[in-house]
């Protein structure tokens, strides 16, 4: 069995490989996706100088921004990246010395496009032409077909979680129908019944859930940019595709997510981390 290390024991180690990198960086997550960061960060700043062989994943968000507030290290450069997970919605951005909030739900979401999907399928499928796959998949069309109903679940899940602190997430099987391969809208809709009608009786008024919903669509309007914002990447939007090749070219690909995320990276769309490389370059 591997070993486990503590949180303090896995921040400190970066004294061991200091030397390796010109910066160094903290991620949420495990250390199975150390490969992935490291492969994104390469990808993202290839025409700097900057070198970042190793990355220090610390676990979830709050432990991220907890050990980002007490560094008081001053030797090295250092920047912390965390999520902008459902707080996007609703709340600033924490602003923190060091610390670097994503402007999307995850840092899967910016491994999602056309070409990235598209490259993907093509690689595994490995039947049919790249422009083939492209026609057949249609993602354009395929995220403003489901950009609406799974913006309006993640609008209610960020009033549950702005009202009671908590939400569920679940998981985009739980609003499937298996046998379409499809988003069933009725068991999202569905599912905000039940949030809506659980803030009611927790004692919040209608027109307070309206008004929050509101401000939500006046800040974000149900288009796949919005989706590709504020929907998890990890546990919707990648998932959803997996289903949508298997549909569209009757191939199924049951390959766990690291591998996906994993792959993606080579042809998605590096301009929208700029920000991103900004803050490491600035660093």
């Amino acid at each position: 069995m591997a070993l486990e290390f503590s949180t303090e024991v896995r921040q400190a180690a970066t004294v061991f490989t200091e030397y390796r990198n010109s910066i160094d960086i903290y991620t949420e997550d495990c250390d199975k996706d150390k490969e992935f960061y490291k492969k994104l960060l390469k990808r993202l700043l290839a025409d700097t100088n900057i070198e970042i062989n190793d990355i220090y994943p610390l676990g979830c968000r709050r432990i991220v921004i907890e050990k980002c507030k007490n560094d008081t290290d001053i030797r090295r450069k250092k920047l912390y990246i965390v999520d902008g997970d459902i707080y996007l919605l609703y709340k600033e951005k924490e602003d923190i010395k060091h610390l670097f909030v994503l402007d999307a739900y995850c840092i899967e979401n910016f491994m999602i496009c056309e070409d990235a999907i598209c490259n993907v399928a093509y690689m595994f499928h490995a039947q049919d032409s790249y422009e083939n796959i492209k026609n057949v998949l249609n993602i354009p069309h395929t995220l403003s077909e489901i950009a609406e109903p799974l913006i309006n679940l993640f609008f209610y899940y960020s009033i549950q979680m702005e009202c009671i602190n908590q939400f569920k997430l679940m998981h985009i099987m739980t609003f499937m129908d298996m046998s379409l391969k499809q988003i069933d809208n009725n068991k999202v809709e569905t599912r905000i019944c039940e949030i809506r009608n659980s803030l009611i009786h927790s004692g919040i008024t209608e027109e307070r859930i309206d008004g929050m919903l509101n401000e939500r669509e006046k800040k974000f309007p149900y288009t796949k940019d919005t989706l590709l914002k504020i929907v998890s990447g990890k546990d919707f939007i990648i998932p959803y595709f997996i289903y949508h090749i298997e549909r569209k070219l009757n191939c199924p690909l049951r390959l766990p997510k690291e591998t996906w995320k994993f792959n993606l990276v080579d042809k998605c769309d590096i301009t929208r981390l700029n920000s991103l490389k900004q803050a490491i370059v600035s660093a």
